[in-house]
């Protein structure tokens, strides 16, 4: 029987504020340990495709400081749980970018030489994603790299 070796260098962890992009990150984390890689947590803004006044610009630091405070947080709470050893809390670190979110983790992923995507996927239904298009779907047809997509809780699948 052959040895088959599995090994990741590079994990990227595309973020929203959602809960499923939550476990995403989880399970993320717990591969980046596993592997004894880096892991790049990557929020994108799609505010920034749109041209607008102060108040978006506002928005959007908000999110910036909220998202690096969510990260910041989440990182303690596992380092106190002695889940996660300072060493291994180095090698995560956060990218914001602006963009279509499923073109920005492609190209991310391609630029950036990332071994394996790891994000969340909202569940829908197969008409609301052809309706909707699903950025997750996109990246899985697209990523030159494996792809684990996270569900949500209580996803049960359409047949």
């Amino acid at each position: 029987m052959n040895n088959i070796e599995i090994s990741y260098k590079r994990i990227l962890c595309p973020v929203d504020f959602s809960e499923t992009s939550r476990k995403a990150f989880y399970r993320a984390v717990g591969y980046s340990l596993l592997f004894k890689a880096e892991l790049v947590v990557l929020h994108i803004s799609e505010r920034n495709l749109v041209t607008g006044g102060y108040e978006e610009v506002a928005d959007e630091a908000q999110d910036t400081a909220r998202l690096e405070a969510g990260l910041v947080r989440r990182l303690d709470e596992l380092q106190e749980d002695g889940k996660i050893q300072q060493d291994e809390r180095d090698r995560i670190t956060l990218e914001i970018s602006g963009g279509k979110p499923w073109v920005k983790i492609v190209k991310y992923a391609t630029d950036h030489d990332v071994d394996l995507i790891i994000m969340g996927t909202h569940g829908r239904n197969r008409l609301a994603s052809m309706l909707i298009g699903s950025n997750a779907e996109r990246v899985v047809r697209r990523a030159s790299c494996n792809v684990l997509c996270v569900r949500p809780d209580g996803y049960e699948p359409q047949l």
